[in-house]
């Protein structure tokens, strides 16, 4: 109950009160007579005082309105009910809403002169004890009156790292370090322009930054904080780009572009640590990122300094993060709350092109680290079904380069595990070994995911397995990888198969030369498979090459028949081979062959030009069935009419799906495909 002074029996204020309450929604002029009244006859009086503001504010007279609260802070400082009417002007400035009673609210904060808003903001916040609406009113109080930076912004700070410390925040992903980095820290860094603070708080501010904004932007879509312990960690999964955060209001919790803001930060601490930065290198393409980068690095090797080295180290690591989230963002589309693929399902990954005869698949060199133009960098191609591949690839590219000058020195090396934010960078979308050629490495890291890896993302992987397997010549784990991709895939109707829709953005996989080439595909059916089909290929030809085998020549006949005549060399060769071993045996043929070109290459062997081939390949052996004749004379003649019924038989069946034929052979005959290879 407000004090009431000159001993003025408190029923006499109220009874005016409730006389002009009375007539506050009949006669508005009748209210304010009465209240005139009664602050003639008890100027002192807070009640009278508050009643006369309320029936301005619900008179929608912002003016007057104004002027009672003012006057009310001048002599009724300690009033609590006053303080109370404050806050909620000051929750209005916060919550920007656009309702009527906030808007209200906000047009009585601005009616005040500027001196007496300042006073205001000032006061609650020394008044408040909740120490995350403090910081809140100070941000406001700041924001408004940008002198009062110099006097309250580095106090602000270390009052929000003293509350995150003591609040044991898990998570970067806080409301305490948001309200540091994204909304204190840039008003600091750029109003204060000799800050008399050292490099080491610095820095410390520099690492709480980049942790907050690259766990913020990395946090999976997955995450349920609903079932996490840590209640300070970011919330629940939602339409939302972005979690939100606990603490904060959802407009709080919410940074548009979470890299540019960064980038920013990073030039305000740049300009405080004496660091040569252009003003919008984070805007330049990545080739001009990285000549920056490069040229920053050879600067200070020159003349190497404490702050140098922090800033190549801070640099580099914010561009390796921010490209390699670009680009996984693109390949594990699943896992990254900002994924921006354009088809969220269809993850992409790099593998490795095969030789074709005229190279050899070799483990290239270790490449020289930090050379501008280095010969011995793969190629990388895309298929042409990626609309955002050249995106892909830079980000790739400059990433990987960033990698190794981080691992160019031990000071160096230590600096993306320190500003990832518990992102794991080593992410299985990122195989930056396997770019260099070290295949045996990269097996082990991939392996390290494959385990719990499921769906879509296991099955690139596998492939990633797959493409390292074959260059490190371990062909049959190679082909068991691809087997099982393949017997992953879902089942189509054959009409699915032959779209233009479903047709591989490549034309080859293959390269020759000394120069490693990559492709960077689409882990969809239309891409996995023809990949698949060239390494089983191509290790059936290899094998054959060493060891000649009819079961080997027989799969690889099979495989040969995808996009022909793709492969019609290949099929020669092989015709070429049996014609001069003079037999062959593969009782699966006619399972699997429908090709009109190989069934007519077949029979014209069983003639005197093609060589009498002895061919064994009825679904039962000719052999046996010869056996089974019982008359004397033409044992084998009725084998002959047998195999050339058959050939004609399978002539008039001709399928117009060899695709499905192909996928239902590498799936039927997984295990004898593997028996040789």
């Amino acid at each position: 109950m407000a004090t009431v002074v000159e001993n003025v029996k408190l029923s006499d204020v109220e009874w005016l009160v409730m006389r002009a309450r009375g007539f506050s929604k009949t006669d508005i002029f009748a209210a304010k007579a009465w209240l005139i009244t009664a602050r003639s006859l008890f100027p002192r009086c807070f009640l009278i005082q508050f009643e006369s503001y309320q029936l301005e504010k619900s008179s929608k007279n912002v003016k007057d309105a104004a002027k009672h609260l003012e006057e009310m802070l001048k002599n009724f400082p300690n009033e609590q009910r006053l303080w109370i009417e404050v806050h909620t002007i000051l929750e209005a400035l916060q919550t920007e809403s656009t309702d009527q009673k906030s808007s209200f609210h906000t047009e009585i904060f601005a009616a005040f002169p500027t001196h007496i808003q300042c006073q205001m903001l000032l006061n609650v916040a020394e008044k408040i004890s909740n120490v995350l609406e403090r910081c809140r009113l100070l941000l406001l109080a700041m924001r408004k009156f940008p002198n009062l930076v110099v006097e309250h912004g580095l106090k602000l700070v270390e009052l929000l790292m003293s509350e995150e410390r003591q609040s044991g925040a898990v998570s970067p992903v806080n409301c305490y370090r948001k309200l540091l980095v994204c909304d204190t820290l840039p008003l600091v860094l750029t109003k204060i322009s000799h800050l008399s603070i050292s490099d080491v708080e610095l820095y410390t501010w520099l690492q709480r930054s980049v942790e907050f904004y690259i766990s913020y932007t990395t946090q999976p879509v997955t995450q349920d904080v609903s079932q996490s312990p840590d209640l300070l960690s970011p919330t629940k999964t939602s339409a939302k780009k972005f979690p939100m955060i606990p603490g904060l209001l959802d407009r709080e919790s919410q940074v548009t572009d979470p890299w540019g803001s960064l980038f920013k930060l990073l030039q305000l601490f740049g300009g405080h640590l004496g660091w040569e930065m252009e003003a919008d290198i984070f805007n330049k393409s990545r080739d001009y990122q990285w000549q920056y980068l490069l040229g920053v690095y050879n600067s200070i090797k020159q003349n190497p300094s404490e702050r140098g080295q922090k800033h190549i180290l801070y640099v580099a690591t914010v561009l390796f993060l921010q490209c390699l989230y670009m680009y996984v963002s693109h390949v594990d589309t699943e896992n990254l709350s900002g994924s921006s693929l354009s088809s969220p399902h269809v993850p992409v990954v790099i593998l490795e092109k095969f030789r074709s005869e005229n190279g050899e698949t070799q483990i290239q060199p270790k490449i020289k680290r930090l050379r501008q133009d280095n010969p011995h960098l793969p190629q990388i191609m895309s298929s042409t079904n990626i609309s955002s591949s050249q995106f892909i690839i830079q980000n790739f590219i400059t990433a990987m380069k960033c990698f190794e000058l981080l691992h160019s020195s031990e000071d160096l090396r230590r600096g993306p595990d320190q500003v990832h934010g518990g992102w794991n960078s080593g992410h299985g979308g990122w195989n930056s070994v396997s770019y260099q050629g070290a295949f045996q490495e990269a097996v082990a890291q991939l392996q390290s995911y494959y385990m719990g890896a499921k769906g879509k993302m296991k099955t690139r992987l596998s492939l990633q397995l797959a493409s390292s397997f074959y260059c490190l010549r371990n062909l049959s784990k190679a082909c068991e990888l691809v087997l099982d991709v393949v017997a992953s895939l879902p089942e189509h109707s054959p009409t699915s198969v032959s779209t233009e829709e479903s047709q591989p953005g490549f034309k080859s996989l293959t390269t020759s030369g000394p120069v490693r080439h990559l492709i960077l595909m689409q882990c969809s059916e239309c891409e996995i498979v023809p990949f698949c089909i060239q390494l089983l290929i191509t290790c059936l030809k290899e094998r054959i090459s060493n060891h000649n085998n009819d079961l080997n020549l027989g799969h690889l006949i099979v495989l040969l028949q995808y996009d022909w005549p793709k492969y019609e060399s290949i099929f020669l060769e092989v015709i070429q081979k049996i014609q001069k071993q003079g037999s062959f045996t593969y009782n699966l043929f006619f399972s699997y062959v429908f090709n009109m070109d190989m069934l007519e290459e077949l029979a014209f062997l069983d003639t005197q030009e093609g060589g009498r081939v002895s061919l064994d390949i009825m679904p039962t052996s000719t052999r046996a069935l010869a056996q089974q004749r019982t008359v004397t004379r033409g044992v084998n003649k009725g084998v002959k009419e047998d195999f050339r019924a058959s050939l004609e038989k399978q002539v008039k069946t001709v399928s117009d799906h060899i695709n499905k034929v192909l996928l239902c052979f590498m799936t039927e005959e997984r295990e004898l495909l593997l028996q040789n290879i």
